[in-house]
């Protein structure tokens, strides 16, 4: 077995065959297609079109963000290049626009299901301006490929550069962020008070990577000023290269947008979902803005008069880097709360098996620990897991990738790896997905432990991976977290909520069972 359970990526160079292989298949399903089946059976053949070419997708999104081998990352790389311009084609193919038009016209021969993704796959095609004029399509075309390439480069230079800060002495940095910063040192020369030869002498400092984590920990911590202000600077500030891409990423998405008939790019991205218009979004914000303001306000003023308590005659405004810091200290105050002491009730081992239980008491689904394949997983400390209903078997199955390393995806994420469908009557595709986090705080992953933001954290991203498990459709298109994209964050903050959590932590600090809790 390779890579990700696909026989195909048991070595970095089967990601070409991968590839191969699903431009094969497509292109047997795209010539039956345009001999014009039925309704239902070109939308079926269209859904594992997309289940083919998105296995593809998906897997080489994962291993470029989260593999250790640079062989794999850059085949992986090679790979979505090739399959984003096999999408091209697909996107742009008259054959599939007319059989997915004739099948939404002749709607009363599907399935309510059937009806939608025929719906949405015929908006997805004129998305890519299939229904334009053939010097509009091919700019269409140089454009989404343009912009397909400079999003990848984008999100590359972030994991290749998050930015540095070299801070001296060594005792500015407090002892609970030494396990997140790097020693160095630096040659200094000193004149002793006995007439001597001038010696030299190396001065021990950190040096603070800027990655999201790192930040976030320095921010909170950090009592020197200038040390915050210094990582919040350059937090914030890199990658450079980005600067450069961002602007020809504006420009490439600008026109894309008067080329389809929008005024702007927001226009464009927004129309397929549920909020529709940038105007129904802004008008969204405002009313939020209204009730939330005089909260916020009132909660800045508190931080803002903590901060001159604090700090008598060297009082200055509160900067953007005091916010988390005055923050943490003013809770940690009023309510004698340590985060070092919270997180003790967190061990990461003990946050996975409280999660289960959860899942347990609130859908009667268990997640069993199964092995790893040889060649299945892309690191030692990846976990896999099914998710088991006693009536229904395997939901689907799950790999957790949670601890920090170098190299890999900085921020915490839910990745796609294949969508659950029907393929017959009694058979069912189980969809695949993977975790990805940064959790970190020790050399032994069994002894990490998480603060309260990482707890919520882990809850919000195992809401995607339920909503991906648990949900089951005919088609892949709409599996999981594929929908709209402002309805795709709903279970996740469902399941971060407030009240799950109380029974989470409960758990964590000792009890066994929900019953027990009650």
């Amino acid at each position: 077995m390779g890579l990700y359970g696909f026989d195909h990526l048991k070595s970095p160079k089967g990601f070409q065959r991968f590839v191969d292989d699903a431009i094969e298949r497509s292109g047997e399903l795209v010539a039956y297609i345009s001999g014009m089946p039925s309704s239902a059976e070109i939308i079926r053949a269209m859904d594992e079109i997309s289940d083919t070419v998105c296995s593809v997708v998906d897997s080489a999104e994962l291993c470029r963000n989260t593999h250790p081998d640079r062989e794999f990352t850059e085949e992986a790389n090679k790979a979505a290049m090739r399959i984003n311009e096999y999408l091209h084609y697909l996107n742009t193919n008259h054959v599939l626009y007319d059989a997915v038009r004739k099948a939404e016209q002749e709607d009363h021969l599907l399935t309510e299901e059937a009806q939608r993704a025929a719906h949405y796959l015929r908006v997805d095609f004129e998305r890519g301006g299939i229904h334009l004029s053939a010097d509009k399509l091919d700019r269409v075309n140089q454009l989404n490929i343009e912009i397909s390439q400079l999003c990848r480069e984008f999100n590359e230079n972030i994991i290749i550069d998050p930015g540095s800060v070299d801070i001296f002495p060594s005792s500015r940095i407090p002892r609970s962020l030494h396990h997140l910063v790097k020693p160095i040192y630096r040659s200094t020369s000193i004149i002793p008070k006995k007439l001597q030869p001038r010696d030299n002498l190396r001065e021990k400092g950190f040096q603070i990577t800027t990655d999201p984590h790192t930040l976030s920990s320095v921010l909170q911590r950090a009592p020197d000023d200038e040390v915050r202000k210094m990582a919040y600077v350059q937090g914030n500030s890199v990658p450079n290269a980005n600067l450069g891409i961002l602007e020809k990423l504006i420009s490439a998405r600008h026109e894309l947008a008067q080329i389809m008939g929008c005024r702007s790019y927001a226009e464009f991205a927004v129309k397929p979902n549920m909020a529709s218009s940038p105007a129904v979004v802004m008008s969204f914000l405002h009313e939020m803005s209204k009730m939330v303001r005089p909260r916020a306000d009132e909660e800045f003023k508190k931080i803002r008069a903590f901060k001159g308590e604090k700090c008598g005659k060297t009082f200055g405004d509160l900067e953007p880097w005091d916010e988390a810091y005055y923050t943490s200290w003013m809770k940690s105050s009023t309510y004698t709360l340590d985060s070092s002491v919270v997180a003790s009730y967190f061990p990461l081992p003990q946050c996975i098996e409280g999660l289960k239980v959860l899942v347990e008491s609130l859908f009667g689904a268990t997640f069993r620990s199964i092995p790893l394949a040889p060649g299945e997983s892309w690191h030692e400390d990846v976990l896999k897991f099914s998710l088991y209903h006693p009536e229904e078997g395997d939901l689907g199955h799950l790999y957790l990738d949670l601890y920090s390393r170098k190299g890999k995806y900085p921020g915490c994420a839910h990745f796609a790896i294949k969508g659950g469908r029907r393929i017959s009557e009694s058979e069912y595709q189980l969809p695949v997905v993977a975790l990805v986090c940064n959790f970190s705080g020790s050399c032994n992953p069994s002894t990490v432990r998480l603060n309260h933001w990482e707890v919520e954290t882990l809850f919000h991203e195992f809401g995607h991976a339920l909503h991906s498990l648990l949900s089951r459709t005919d088609y892949q298109h709409f599996s999981g977290t594929r929908v709209v994209l402002d309805l795709a964050e709903t279970p996740s903050n469902l399941f971060d909520d407030h009240h799950i959590l109380v029974i989470f932590k409960v758990f964590c600090m000792g009890l066994s069972s929900l019953e027990d809790i009650c």
